[in-house]
């Protein structure tokens, strides 16, 4: 069910520690949130599965079009595995989302951080890591921009929201600011749905984990 490189992964440079990274902490302090039991993340990441350059996966969801041409992937001729191995890597984690009422939902993600030079959006997909079904899209769609979009009817219904105030992240003055070592893209949720938005917030602790020392 998973492709050949999922098995061959380098780890990240971080372990997985039981707190909240520090960034987190300190967005809810900007926002006047400083007792700990109110800092409402509902979401355990289980597993640092490991990471891989993008000329390990070529077939993988919502692969960007123009990278494709690029590389020759999609022309019919020899691929340019070199190129693809210089824009990016795939990170692959899994992570459990908590709704306010019933048991953790076991997700899988893997996404590109995407090449700074085209000013890509990240991408790839999480799914359901029991049964391997795709929940949620990733898709780079502007400059620095991702949309996370549930793909899945099963986790919308089954998800019980927590209706608190969740931490989204942008490069916009008026947002939380990113600081360096956050995943500088804008997120779109295309349901505006709690799902969605904790989904990109688990995509950016992944990612601090692995940039931070």
């Amino acid at each position: 069910m998973w492709p050949t490189c999922f098995y061959e992964l380098k780890p990240f440079n971080r372990s997985l520690k039981d707190e909240l990274p520090q960034f987190l902490v300190d967005t809810f302090y900007r926002n006047e949130i400083k007792d700990l039991k109110e800092m409402l993340v509902p979401i355990r990441v289980v597993t640092l599965l490991g990471k891989c350059s993008m000329d390990k996966y070529i077939d993988c969801p919502n692969f960007p079009e123009w990278h494709l041409q690029n590389s020759g992937a999609s022309m019919g001729s020899l691929i340019d595995y070199q190129y693809l191995a210089e824009i990016g890597r795939y990170y692959w984690f899994e992570f459990d989302l908590m709704g306010s009422t019933q048991n953790p939902m076991p997700f899988r993600i893997v996404f590109d951080e995407g090449d700074a030079d085209c000013k890509d959006g990240i991408w790839r997909a999480c799914w359901d890591r029991n049964t391997g079904e795709i929940v949620a899209n990733l898709k780079s769609v502007g400059d620095c921009v991702t949309e996370i979009e549930m793909v899945s009817k099963k986790p919308i219904q089954a998800y019980k929201p927590h209706n608190a105030w969740i931490l989204v992240f942008a490069e916009k003055e008026e947002e939380d600011s990113l600081p360096d070592n956050l995943l500088p893209v804008d997120m779109l949720y295309a349901a505006n749905l709690e799902l969605e938005k904790y989904i990109g917030l688990a995509i950016r602790w992944c990612w601090f984990l692995d940039l931070s020392k």
